[in-house]
């Protein structure tokens, strides 16, 4: 079977890679070059969710991340390409007592959930815990979450071995070709077609849409079906001279994330507001370093390498849209996944190819089909 794929980012260039890997004919088709998007604009942070929830789409994250180590072992052994797989862990801090309140809150919701080796998964610190673990943070913190289980890549890395690999993989690729509409025979979605004005016509038996935040604009029948929006995140990239801590440090929607080379990524933003500008902004980059520097004081005086905005999937009950499509026989979406695209790749790539191969898969994910209310 022909299988196009519309959207060249992580979920985009990992669905291609395992349904060609299947033996599937794959081509995929992007708006511009595979992934420059959210998927390289953010910090490459592999999350698990949160200890309160218990949804499918938790599952199907808490899955992919147990895929993850055996797929950057893949990548790099296929491509030569290292996408730098590292289960830092991360450190959530807390600077008023509501806020110890909530972290304990989660550690309780954990259920002493075990990682390998038999250490706990969540983990509450004393403030004097904390300090010594990563001596860099803030004395003013009153207590701290660990969560073992959170890990990190080097995403632009990641992506290039997944361009790599799709390409190895016999996976057609093309890029600066934007999918302006779909093409239909008899109620069914047969095709693809590219480029300004739609001439250039690609065929398939299945079309996978993976188009990030500009998935609902590919026909004008999706916005209601699967409405997705932008929400912009800025970015920024210190340098340091060494590696100034090892965990992932955390407050909120705030985050420093160490690479190993002594670069820290500071971010995001989250603008909603902002629609499909991927400006920086005074305001937002100002706000940032002050939330950073709060975390780990020493930040301050590090040089700013870059800063740079993405814009992330968003969905209006923060779910993905995972399935087919209906009113849409042969179309399949992917995306929606708003912060969580990376850590979802996996596993997410395996649920599309059973629902393209016709198979059950394992995780009932109906609370993340399109076209729900």
């Amino acid at each position: 079977m022909d299988c196009t794929i519309i959207g060249g980012g992580v979920i985009g260039l990992t669905v291609a890679r395992r349904l060609a890997r299947t033996g599937f004919r794959v081509t995929l088709c992007d708006r511009g070059p595979c992934g420059r998007e959210a998927s390289w604009a953010g910090a490459g942070v592999l999350s698990p969710p949160n200890p309160h929830r218990q949804d499918a789409a938790a599952a199907l994250l808490l899955r992919s991340l147990a895929m993850y180590p055996t797929f950057c072992q893949e990548l790099r052994d296929e491509t030569g390409i290292d996408p730098e797989y590292d289960r830092c862990g991360e450190i959530e801090l807390a600077f008023d007592e509501a806020g110890v309140r909530t972290l304990l809150e989660d550690v309780a919701a954990s259920k002493a959930r075990r990682i390998a080796g038999g250490e706990l998964g969540f983990e509450m610190l004393t403030r004097e815990q904390g300090m010594a673990l990563e001596p860099a943070v803030s004395s003013e913190m009153l207590g701290g979450m660990i969560c073992r289980e959170t890990a990190q890549v080097r995403n632009p890395r990641l992506l290039r071995a997944l361009h790599e690999s799709c390409l190895r993989g016999g996976v057609v690729i093309r890029e600066n070709a934007p999918a302006v509409d779909l093409v239909e025979s008899q109620g069914r979605v047969v095709g693809v077609k590219l480029g300004p004005e739609g001439r250039e016509v690609i065929q398939a038996d299945r079309v996978v849409l993976c188009a990030g935040a500009w998935s609902s604009q590919i026909t004008a029948r999706l916005t209601a079906t699967m409405p997705v929006h932008p929400v912009r995140g800025q970015m920024i990239l210190m340098k340091l001279d060494a590696r100034p801590f090892a965990h992932i440090i955390a407050r909120g929607k705030t985050y420093l994330v160490p690479r190993r080379d002594g670069h820290v990524l500071l971010g995001a933003t989250e603008e909603p507001e902002a629609g499909y500008s991927k400006r920086c902004t005074a305001k937002g980059i100002a706000g940032l370093i002050t939330r950073g520097v709060k975390l780990v004081p020493s930040i301050a005086d590090a040089p700013v390498v870059a800063t740079w905005a993405g814009l992330r999937p968003g969905t209006p009950d923060d779910l993905p849209y995972l399935g087919p499509v209906p009113g849409l026989d042969g179309l399949i979406a992917a995306t929606g996944h708003f912060r969580t695209g990376l850590s979802s790749a996996p596993a997410t790539a395996e649920a599309v190819a059973a629902i393209v191969k016709g198979e059950r898969y394992e995780i009932d994910l109906a609370c993340c089909c399109p076209g729900r209310t």
